[in-house]
């Protein structure tokens, strides 16, 4: 395991700042490493535009089956087209290492307004962005896509609007493929669930009792309480978004 950190710390340094990729896209940070790849933030030198640049990790590109993974995920960002989701640019590859650009997302996303910034949300606020957010599950899941990994710090806020970023480990099914379809179903209403809790508990001004749960600490309507049961499977699970629609409309009229 040591071994394999170290390699990770040898080869999977971040480019340096200032460096341009394909004479076009000059580096101006490194905003995170994930499991398997390097963002970045670019700007485009001929057009001043700034874009968000993804990187395959060093380390990973030696795999085949890692080169493989990467392409997926350019092509599945290639077949989406929705505002509230980052566009695909182009990719490139240099010196055997792979890139790809997309739009860049201005704003702060959920984790920083929650955790950092300590910003409050009501439900009604709460509701409100979950029904935005649900509106891009629902494109998503219409064709089959499922994202995997739908938490505070993949949701941004873009003006007033909702976007959801970062598909390293989104997946497109075939329906055939139905026990997986299933289970990455029931993980996207789950991760829908735990980002209600998260915004949620923004305004919970007492104190944390020691195995105390969500149902004891927060006082909710019935509506968002059922809403929440049902897609963290407490209650029997949802099985489309259809459903979840129509509840979180009613825990919306609860709460107005």
């Amino acid at each position: 395991m040591a071994l394999k950190q170290l390699k990770k710390l040898l080869f999977d340094r971040p480019l340096k700042d200032g460096v341009i990729l394909n004479n076009q896209y000059k580096i101006e940070e490194c905003l995170g490493m994930g499991g398997y790849g390097l963002v970045y933030v670019c700007t485009d030198v001929l057009t001043q535009t700034p874009y968000v640049l993804k990187q395959l990790r060093p380390t990973k590109a030696k795999k085949q089956k890692e080169r493989v993974r990467f392409q997926q995920e350019i092509g599945l960002l290639k077949s989406i087209s929705h505002p509230q989701i980052p566009a695909y640019i182009e990719d490139f590859i240099i010196d055997g290492q792979a890139y790809y650009v997309m739009q860049m997302i201005e704003g702060d996303n959920i984790e920083e307004l929650l955790f950092f910034q300590k910003q409050p949300f009501t439900e009604l606020m709460a509701l409100q962005l979950m029904s935005q957010l649900l509106d891009i599950v629902e494109y998503l899941h219409e064709r089959l896509i499922f994202h995997s990994d739908i938490r505070t710090p993949n949701i941004m806020m873009n003006h007033g609007n909702v976007c959801l970023i970062d598909f390293g480990l989104a997946k497109q099914l075939s329906r055939e493929e139905d026990e997986e379809l299933e289970l990455r179903k029931r993980d996207d209403f789950f991760d829908l669930g735990e980002t209600l809790l998260f915004l949620l508990y923004s305004q919970y001004k007492g104190k944390k009792k020691k195995n105390a749960t969500w149902l004891e600490e927060l006082t909710l309507t019935k509506e968002v309480t059922l809403l929440l049961k049902k897609l963290l499977g407490i209650e029997e699970e949802y099985q489309h978004t259809a459903s979840i629609r129509e509840d979180l409309n009613r825990a919306i009229q609860s709460v107005t």
